[in-house]
């Protein structure tokens, strides 16, 4: 759905010259990938307002996102694959904000983090298929993912101290997030690299 109406925006530019036809590609991806940021942003304020987890919701994101960006994980093959399993992740965060009591947010806070922190070690980054990255970005991404994860550590143990207990369960959940993400995208690689070897 995305798909299509970034190629309709695009045509629609294109027939009236404001865009060139010749980089009618390279139009649809950027427009495709503004439309499913706008809605998973709208998504993720709807599901903040409808289980009254604003903070857990903006916390989540800001420390997701950015890891997210540099140790990567599994992609979802097309846009609205990757609207829904992002809409499912954070209708799961806010289920689980509800659900996990205050007495247990440290021991979860505890595992998420070192699980996160382990395959950011070993893992990181985790890069798609589509977008291989040379041994420069690999080096660079890795280094980068490792510095947000231990900043975020530092910020989760600070709110967690400062009696913060639903900014540092966000803060956990990220870094749970995100472990799933990087366990799929690396059996996902492999998956494709042994159909690559059985087909040639």
């Amino acid at each position: 759905m995305i798909e299509k109406l970034a190629e309709y925006l695009v045509d629609w530019q294109i027939k009236r010259h404001y865009l060139s036809a010749e980089d009618q590609r390279l139009y649809q991806y950027a427009f495709g990938l503004l439309i499913g940021q706008a809605v998973n942003i709208l998504i993720a304020c709807l599901l903040a307002a409808a289980f009254q987890e604003y903070m857990t919701v903006f916390v989540f994101l800001l420390s997701f996102i950015p890891l997210r960006s540099y140790a990567g994980g599994h992609h979802a093959d097309n846009y609205t694959i990757c609207t829904l399993l992002s809409t499912l992740i954070l209708l799961g965060v806010c289920v689980m904000a509800k659900l996990i009591p205050v007495g247990i947010i440290l021991t979860v806070s505890l595992i998420s983090g070192a699980v996160c922190g382990f395959l950011i070690f070993l893992l990181a980054p985790v890069e798609d298929h589509n977008k291989p990255l040379d041994q420069a970005e690999r080096r660079r991404y890795g280094r980068r993912s490792k510095v947000i994860w231990t900043f975020e550590i530092f910020a989760w143990m600070i709110f967690y101290k400062a009696g913060a207990e639903d900014v540092s369960l966000a803060i956990a959940l990220g870094h749970l997030a995100l472990s799933v993400l990087l366990c799929a995208g690396t059996v996902k690689n492999k998956k494709i690299s042994h159909s690559a070897l059985n087909q040639s």
